[in-house]
Formats: structure tokens, C-alpha cells, sequence
């Protein structure tokens, strides 16, 4: 596309313009897969497209100056506004017609709907008999107001601030319908062509105000576009960093942030403009000529979300121990549930894949506590504790850890009284029975188990359950250890699995006698040696840690076993998910000795 400003509003009735708001934070965390909109662009240029409800409108040459010989004057050209019906993914599904209402001006060009108005924002040119008589050498652009009535649109009003000496064009207009964001080379600008504003009060448009020096330069900047959460997306041939042309940047008009560059992704050496990003904020167009300088296309761009795991761990507020059995919630801002997880015995859960840069609401369900929604934003692999607050009568539920099965007749050892378990593995207390100390739940066959109480996290209420996980006291016994974990590669143990650890070293102390070998097991990709050997690292890394929590390394045998005991189908050569090679890496520990 021609960068001089008069002869680009002839051409393209348009600008190419976008902007990215830098506090919105949409495109953070985002990649972009972008592929040109070959059912609709056609020999000429395809310019400026925007969404109607369900249909996708654009600029495009009309028809009849198809054809190589009519494009060497750019003038002669002009331009109609077309449009197809999409899909729910945004796909075309009908044929390019010449949208009702239109194909009478001289030049139909970039234009902005407003759902909640209902008006379409057009540039247009003086029609040929007006500019003659006008005496202007050029044809000049302005800005109207159109309605659709009995199916086809038709001019309302004209901006009334329109001065026939200079060009309006590439309006934006703001979901509440009261704000629009245009381009003109009017007197007073910074460069050939800036962005201006008008704020409508009570039906009348105010003076239009220049956008400032930190968004305008001595080039153009042109084809604004409003994105989510009010964010400003325009392109420039000044701005710095440019890649090229015209490149595609984005802003925050109410925080008044310094416009960023979309990047080398999506702006090319070529001119890049227009980009309208659809409501539901999963894809967009723009126009481009990066393949061919002598037109434009209309290119689709997808934007797919980064993604990482989120997980964390739920505690009891009063005592900071692990709640067995929470189910943990997770919404998105608008309050839908997108994710659930079990918390496991040492209160750990882990959402896979989710996407970073957005804002959610994480909670954890267990009866008997009560708990309150968190809001965050997820930026990276994170760790997140969830805290409950008990609620007055007690009951402790005694299970199995390998099967989950209650145990029945489990003893319940507390300030000299002893209690059982029934049939259904619980054991139930009344509020006024409950002091300090200590509680042990013992049973044949199984290791004690020993948690301090504190009546001061009960709170007025409904009632409130513990579970209580036994290990059975039987060598050769492996029990999975959930959330430790290592650096990639590597046999750092990462900071989020000292929880867990410490349970274990817990359990040792607890049980003087126990000796313990920490298992270490990779996933089956890379080489059986390497896989072999970082195992063995892990293993000791293990040991390591819980010889500087007092634990004699006597008690402890460290093994790696590197791919050789693999607990589902995925060996070499299999092709298999993330998660299900997340469960081959894994670390046990196994009882030897007590």
C-alpha cells in the first residue's frame, strides 16, 4: 500500500489502523497463527474488515475495475463495502455481495458498527459532481452516520465537525457508542495523519481532540479499531519499534500507556492495518499486502493462549495441615467452572493446561469448612494454597491411603479417652468434647498416625470432617509422593515440594524404626541411559533432603530406576499425551524395615 497520506485515502477509503492496549493485557501470553481469507479476497485489494452480528464486513474494489490494466491509476479505483455470513468459528459460509444500501458513492471504505446504536460509521468520498464544484484537486474523505432501514443502510447524519479542506476517515467506535476514534490530516496534527477523538453528550458530538504525541508522530497513523476491554489498536509508519510500513500497535486510552508493537508475528516489512478482533476474543482479521505490495488481503488471525499448569495445595487455616478430599474449583471471571480437581493426601491438585494471562476465581469445597472465592491472575507455572476455616462438630474419617477404603475399627487416642471407628470408618466428636493435644489414630497393621488438634479453628457452624490417611505397616509397601518434583532435566527438588517432603520426614520421626527406599522413575522419552542416570540424581537429591531435616541416611536407600517401571502403555515408541507421560514421573517411597 501507497504510504502518502492523500493518495492512501483514495485507494483505500481507509486507513490502515490498529492499537493494542498495554494495561488490557489481551495479548500477553498469546500466540498468533495468522493465514490469509482466500475465499473472499479476490485479484484487487480487500481492505478494512469488521464483524456485523454474524457477518463479516470489508472493503473491496468493485468489480468492474477488475483487471491488471485499470490498476496502473490508483485514483480511477473504487472502492464498495461487501459482506459474508460467517460461522461460529468465524468462517465464511456464503459468497461476497455488496452490502444493501451501498455501491452508489464514489468511495464506500473503512467503516465501525456499534451493536448497542445499531449506526455504521463509514469513510466516504465527495461524490465526482461535488468535488468539481468544490474546485478540490483530490478527492477528499469524510465521515457519516448510516441506519439500517428496511434492510439496507442509509446515511443518517454526517459527523458535523467535517471540514471539506482536509480528510476524516477510519472511524472506531466504542461498544457504549459514545466515543469514536478517527483519522485526519486536519491543520494542527503532528504528522501527514493522526488520531483524533469525539465524545458524544446527550446526542451531540464534542470538538474533536488530537490523541496526543505519545500516539502521533510525524508519519500516519491510521485504521483504529477497538479491541476488548476498550483497548485502542492502530497502525503507524513512525512509531518505534516499526518492522517495516505500516505496523499494527495497540494502547490503553484510559490508562494512557505507550502504544506496543504487535510484533514481528503479525507485522511484516509490508503495510499491516485493520485489525478487528471478533467479540468473543478467539480470532480476528486485518488487512496485509506482505505477499504482494501491489494489493491488499484480508488475513485471518488466530489467537491461542499460552498455556501452563496451575496447582497448589489446601490447608486448614488454624494449623496449616493438608485437607484430604477438598474439591477445588476453578472459574473464569465471569464466574463459569472450567476445572475441577480432587485434592490427594497431602491436600495437593493440579489443573493441566490452563490458559495464562486471564483472570479466575479458585475455591475448595469440603463439608464442614467453609470456604470464600480468590480472584487471580495466572501468569505462570503457579503454586496456589487455599485456606479453610473450620466449622464447629467433629468428625474424622479414617481411610486406607493405597485403596481409599474406610478403616474400620481404627482407635482414636485423645486427652486419655479412645473412640473407634464404625463401619464407615468415622469417628465423631462433639464440639464441647474437643481440647489442645494431640490426636493418634492407631490400627493393627498400619503406621500411627498423629495431628495436633486446636479448638480455636472450629468456628459456629455446621460440622466438620477430617480424614486421616493410615499406612499399612507392611514391607515392601510403595506409596506414591504427589507433588515432588524437579526442575526439567534436572534433580533440583523445586521449593513447591517441601510440603510434602516434610510429611514424610513427619512419618520417620514419628516411627524411629522405619527405613524407607526413595524410588525415583522418569517418563520413556530420551535415552534408557540419561533417563537411567537423572533418575538416580533425583533419588538422591531426595535423600539429601531429608538428611538435613535429621532423617540418618541410614534409614534411607535412594534408587533410580530411570524408564523401567512404567505404569501405563507409553514406552519408547508410543505415542502419548503430556499428562500420561506426567504419570511415569513419578516419586515413591518404599518401606524396607520397621
Amino acid at each position: 500500500m501507497i504510504r502518502i497520506f492523500t493518495i492512501i485515502l483514495l485507494v483505500f477509503i481507509g486507513f490502515p489502523n490498529d492499537l493494542k492496549g498495554q494495561s488490557s493485557g489481551f495479548f500477553d501470553y498469546i500466540d498468533f497463527q495468522i493465514a490469509p481469507l482466500s475465499s473472499i479476497n479476490s485479484i484487487e485489494s480487500d481492505i478494512s474488515p469488521f464483524f456485523v452480528e454474524n457477518e463479516l464486513y470489508f472493503s473491496s474494489v468493485r468489480e468492474e475495475f477488475f483487471g491488471d490494466e485499470k490498476r496502473q491509476e490508483q485514483s480511477t479505483l473504487f472502492y464498495d463495502i461487501y459482506r459474508v455470513e460467517i460461522d461460529e468459528k468465524g468462517y465464511p459460509v456464503t459468497e461476497r455481495e455488496v452490502v444493501p444500501g451501498f455501491g452508489n458513492m464514489f468511495h464506500e471504505g473503512s467503516a465501525a458498527w456499534c451493536k448497542k446504536t445499531g449506526e455504521l460509521f463509514v469513510t466516504i468520498s465527495n461524490e465526482p459532481e461535488e468535488s468539481r464544484l468544490s474546485g478540490n484537486r483530490n478527492i477528499q474523505l469524510r465521515l457519516v452516520i448510516m441506519k439500517e432501514i428496511n434492510g439496507k443502510w442509509a446515511v443518517s447524519r454526517e459527523f458535523p465537525f467535517h471540514n471539506p479542506e482536509f480528510n476524516f476517515a477510519h472511524p472506531a467506535i466504542s461498544i457504549t457508542g459514545d466515543t469514536l476514534i478517527f483519522s485526519s490530516d486536519m491543520d494542527g496534527g503532528y504528522g501527514n495523519s493522526d488520531l483524533y477523538m469525539s465524545v458524544r453528550d446527550d446526542g451531540q458530538w464534542s470538538k474533536p481532540v488530537n490523541l496526543g504525541e505519545e500516539i502521533n508522530t510525524a508519519g500516519n497513523e491510521m485504521f483504529p479499531t477497538f479491541g476488548p476491554d476498550g483497548m485502542l489498536l492502530f497502525s503507524s509508519d513512525a512509531l518505534a519499534p516499526n518492522y517495516g510500513q505500516l505496523d499494527i500497535y495497540y494502547t490503553s486510552l484510559s490508562n494512557k500507556t505507550k502504544p506496543v508493537n504487535l510484533g514481528e508475528e503479525v507485522n511484516f516489512p509490508s503495510d499491516d492495518f485493520g485489525l478487528s478482533i471478533h467479540p468473543s476474543g478467539k480470532f480476528g482479521y486485518f488487512s496485509s499486502n506482505r505477499y504482494d505490495w501491489r494489493k491488499d488481503d484480508i488475513y485471518r488471525v488466530d489467537f491461542l493462549p499460552q498455556v501452563e499448569n496451575l496447582w497448589g495445595k489446601v490447608i486448614a487455616r488454624h494449623n496449616e495441615k493438608a485437607v484430604q478430599e477438598a474439591i477445588v474449583y476453578l472459574e473464569d471471571s465471569e464466574g463459569n467452572q472450567i476445572r475441577s480437581a480432587l485434592t490427594g493426601f497431602f491436600g495437593n491438585f493440579k489443573f493441566f493446561t490452563v490458559p495464562k494471562g486471564k483472570f479466575y476465581q479458585i475455591y475448595a469445597d469440603k463439608e464442614g469448612f467453609s470456604s470464600e472465592k480468590i480472584p487471580f491472575l495466572f501468569l505462570d507455572n503457579e503454586f496456589i494454597e487455599l485456606s479453610l476455616r473450620r466449622i464447629i462438630d467433629y468428625r474424622i474419617v479414617v481411610k486406607d491411603f493405597e485403596n481409599g477404603n474406610a478403616v474400620i475399627g481404627a482407635e482414636m487416642i485423645f486427652n486419655e479417652s479412645n473412640r473407634k471407628t464404625g463401619s464407615d470408618g468415622i469417628i465423631k466428636i462433639e464440639f464441647d468434647s474437643i481440647f489442645n493435644g494431640t490426636v493418634r489414630v492407631s490400627k493393627s497393621g498400619y503406621f500411627d498416625n498423629t495431628f495436633e488438634l486446636n479448638p480455636e479453628r472450629f468456628a459456629l457452624g455446621s460440622g466438620v470432617t477430617d480424614t486421616v490417611w493410615l499406612f499399612r505397616k507392611e514391607v515392601g509397601r510403595t506409596f506414591l509422593m504427589e507433588s515432588v518434583e524437579f526442575q526439567v532435566n534436572d534433580w533440583e527438588i523445586l521449593r513447591e515440594s517441601e510440603p510434602e517432603l516434610n510429611q514424610l520426614v513427619k512419618l520417620m520421626e514419628d516411627h524411629p524404626a522405619l527405613r524407607i527406599e526413595i524410588s525415583a522413575h522418569t517418563d520413556s522419552r530420551g535415552e534408557d541411559s540419561y533417563n537411567l542416570w537423572l533418575s538416580q540424581k533425583r533419588a538422591d537429591s531426595v535423600l539429601e533432603y531429608l538428611v538435613q531435616k535429621g532423617i540418618s541416611s541410614d534409614r534411607v536407600k535412594a534408587k533410580g530406576y530411570g524408564e523401567t517401571r512404567l505404569v501405563n502403555r507409553c514406552a519408547n515408541g508410543v505415542v502419548c499425551s503430556e499428562e500420561d507421560h506426567q504419570e511415569n514421573r513419578r516419586i515413591e517411597f518404599v518401606i524396607l524395615e520397621y
